[in-house]
């Protein structure tokens, strides 16, 4: 008898626990809600708000709302991210002081429309005592200005960003949110080198023309970063963001401010590329960066075409991609080296 009232009153609290979930009617509203002591989630499968991941398959809940599946989703154009914006990063990882004179424009002499690099900044960064570079000109035929990220450039640099990731080190963003400390710092920094006045000649030079912004690796973390920044100072104007190749960046305010202010964001991701994996997401509870959408998961052959439109920032089918992953398919992409060094030279 005993037994049977233990199993009515634990029916009944679970009936009482998906009642409270289930009033939820969108992923948006479900998704992170907490009534009294339950965590709310939702269900792909069913399109329905639960109480535990184990009411629906694990790979398949939303715990994170800012994951929810977009209910629209953007028109992507291959042709021109792979033979217009490959060439913007190409330009930007050769912002080096050892790099010769001319470098970035080396690069964007190979595009065939009339463009200008009207800024180079080598910035010193505080922590791990190197440099990041970025490149601000403006192309005149698309009327727009772009800014690019240089990507990692040496050892070092490389070192300090997982060190970073395996701390769990986060910090208060100036924007709004918490950020992977060291993304802070060097944001920091080339906001004191003069990024502002900088893009401010070009802006007042040019004063009609819109925003795309762009990196590769640490290049891609910054230029996500930099399209918030870019779009909350110049609020009239549409902000473009192609990140490829990033790690983890923000999070869930960070992605929310991202999806509130820079309307079309791209991040670029080859499959069996590891760096977006960073940094790991241990718990889904803890507080830690998130991916912004939208992903464009390519395959691993990255072929004309052949790419994915991921509706959600993270998911089993688009960023995990294969269970193998290698260097490899994070610096090469588009059949093109984007493998960044000091001895870098002009573009061949």
């Amino acid at each position: 008898m005993k037994n049977l009232i233990f199993l009515l009153l634990f029916s009944f609290c679970q009936n009482q626990e998906l009642q409270r979930c289930e009033k939820y009617l969108t992923c948006e509203f479900c998704a992170g809600s907490v009534d009294i002591d339950v965590s709310c989630r939702w269900c792909m499968e069913t399109s329905q708000c639960v109480s535990s991941k184990y009411l629906c398959h694990p790979w398949r809940t939303v715990l994170h709302n800012v994951n929810c599946p977009a209910r629209v989703l953007p028109t992507f154009n291959d042709t021109f991210n792979r033979f217009e914006v490959a060439y913007y990063i190409h330009a930007a990882n050769r912002v080096s002081e050892y790099i010769p004179v001319g470098g970035p424009m080396s690069c964007l002499m190979k595009l065939p429309e009339n463009i200008q690099v009207l800024a180079e900044l080598n910035v010193p960064t505080t922590i791990e005592k190197r440099t990041i570079g970025v490149v601000i000109g403006v192309n005149h035929d698309l009327h727009h200005i772009f800014i690019g990220f240089r990507s990692t450039n040496n050892a070092v640099q490389f070192i300090a960003q997982f060190l970073a990731f395996s701390m769990g080190w986060m910090e208060d963003f100036p924007l709004g949110g918490k950020m992977v400390g060291i993304y802070v710092q060097i944001y920091k920094d080339i906001l004191n080198f003069g990024f502002d006045s900088a893009l401010e000649r070009v802006v007042d030079q040019f004063p009609t023309y819109q925003f795309l912004v762009t990196g590769h690796s640490l290049g891609g973390a910054m230029s996500t970063v930099y399209s918030l920044h870019v779009a909350l100072k110049y609020p009239s104007k549409q902000v473009r963001l192609y990140a490829w190749s990033g790690p983890r960046s923000g999070d869930e305010t960070f992605v929310k401010m991202l999806q509130e202010h820079v309307t079309e964001q791209f991040r670029v991701v080859r499959d069996g590329d590891f760096v977006p994996d960073f940094p790991l997401r241990v718990s889904q509870t803890l507080s830690a960066a998130h991916h912004n959408t939208f992903e464009i998961f390519y395959p691993s052959h990255m072929t004309t075409d052949n790419y994915k439109v991921c509706d959600q920032a993270e998911t089993e089918t688009c960023l995990k991609g294969s269970w193998w992953k290698s260097i490899a398919a994070h610096i090469f992409m588009f059949d093109m080296n984007f493998f960044n060094h000091i001895w870098m030279g002009y573009c061949q």
